[in-house]
């Protein structure tokens, strides 16, 4: 009973290594990427990443350091029974679990919790409770764990090498996002369209209109582009600016309105009377609809929109099927738009059936893994 104690520790440790590897995994997938995956960007692995412990030495992400870490803990966990794993397997474990420790104390700390994160830091302390357990079992009662190994060597490295890739790969396979329907209903057929809700006095938001207009001037008469208006009440003139840009729209002057607005040092209402007088909008009709309810009951029926499709943070951009927030770089944008242009935006693969894919592997690496052990036992194969 023992020496099946020593064996069952190990067999743990390794699914926890796994479970570890492919969490760290999807976290570097979320660190590497400038728009995340496996979690949104308003969520604590969000918070966390960029809290500043996210990072080793400033460009270092944690989770590759992690990788490595615990792929190394894997390759230990797979070697013959020896001297060597027995000097390695328990001190590397220990300290993975006390960078588990320190990263669970870490989140405390910030007040954000990762999801994932934790998904790793309690795998390698499991892991290390699991070797200690192990060396004693091993210590107490020897026996061969080697004679109860239930998989080969390479059937634990296809997992390991699973737990790895999947998350790698996933971004590059997974459809994109489903644009919310109210939304969709704004698209024009046969158009490059682009949906952004905005803020005039948000910087980001600056930032990215004039990136923008750089970026869609390469599509001549493609885009279809509807502005939408989500006036944060921490800016003292969102709002205000809101209401000129409905103005000048409703006086078929939108885009050149919106530049002078995104451009503009000061967005008082008495400036933004200002541009409307320079770009030449009937000061009757703008004066009218500035105090018009109507004009606040438009900014507010979009404000709704943001709020019911779950959209968070500003600039939001919906790009054909792909949906981007916050300022991203360039290449982010460029990308979608050529997607979008190519028609491109509607492909990849279901995520049930990427799992079933995945699980498929697994399972294969499982059963001729456990095949191929017997075999070399001389125990009888199950036809399949």
């Amino acid at each position: 009973m023992i020496g099946v104690r020593a064996f069952v520790w190990l067999i743990i440790l390794r699914a926890f290594a796994l479970v570890a590897l492919a969490a760290s995994a999807a976290l570097y997938v979320d660190y590497a990427s400038p728009v995340p995956t496996f979690c949104s960007s308003s969520s604590g692995c969000a918070q966390v990443r960029y809290s500043g412990y996210g990072f080793v030495w400033s460009w270092l992400p944690v989770p590759l350091v992690g990788l490595l870490g615990l792929g190394s803990l894997l390759i230990v966990a797979l070697l013959p029974k020896g001297r060597l794993r027995e000097w390695l397997l328990v001190p590397g474990s220990l300290l993975g679990a006390l960078a588990g420790i320190g990263f669970i104390l870490l989140q405390v700390k910030i007040g954000s919790y990762c999801w994932l994160c934790n998904v790793v830091d309690s795998s390698a302390i499991g892991a290390a409770v699991c070797a200690v357990m192990h060396r004693r079992a091993e210590r107490a009662g020897g026996g061969s764990v080697a004679s109860r190994e239930p998989l080969e060597v390479w059937s634990w490295a296809v997992l390991g090498a699973l737990a790895v890739m999947a998350p790698l790969v996933w971004p590059r396979v997974a459809p994109e996002s489903p644009v919310p329907a109210p939304i969709r209903e704004l698209y024009v057929p046969g158009k490059i369209n682009v949906v952004e809700f905005s803020d005039f006095e948000c910087p980001f938001c600056r930032v990215l209109h004039r990136r923008m207009k750089k970026l869609l001037a390469e599509y001549p008469g493609q885009v279809h582009v509807v502005r939408l208006h989500v006036p944060l009440a921490s800016h003292a003139y969102a709002r205000t600016a809101a209401r000129t840009a409905v103005c000048a729209e409703q006086q078929g002057n939108r885009e050149p309105m919106a530049d002078a607005l995104f451009e503009a040092d000061d967005l008082s209402a008495a400036a933004d009377r200002e541009l409307a007088e320079a770009a030449g909008l009937d000061m009757q009709l703008y004066d009218r609809c500035i105090v018009d309810p109507a004009t606040d009951a438009r900014i507010d029926r979009q404000v709704q929109l943001f709020a019911n499709a779950g959209l968070q943070g500003l600039p939001t951009c919906f790009i054909g099927g792909r949906s981007i927030v916050g300022l991203q770089p360039d290449s982010v944008f460029r990308q979608a738009l050529a997607r979008a242009a190519s028609h491109e935006d509607e492909g990849g693969i279901p995520g049930w059936l990427y799992l079933c894919l995945v699980g498929a592997a697994a399972g294969a690496a499982l059963l001729l893994g456990k095949q191929r052990t017997r075999r070399a036992k001389g125990e009888p194969v199950p036809a399949a």
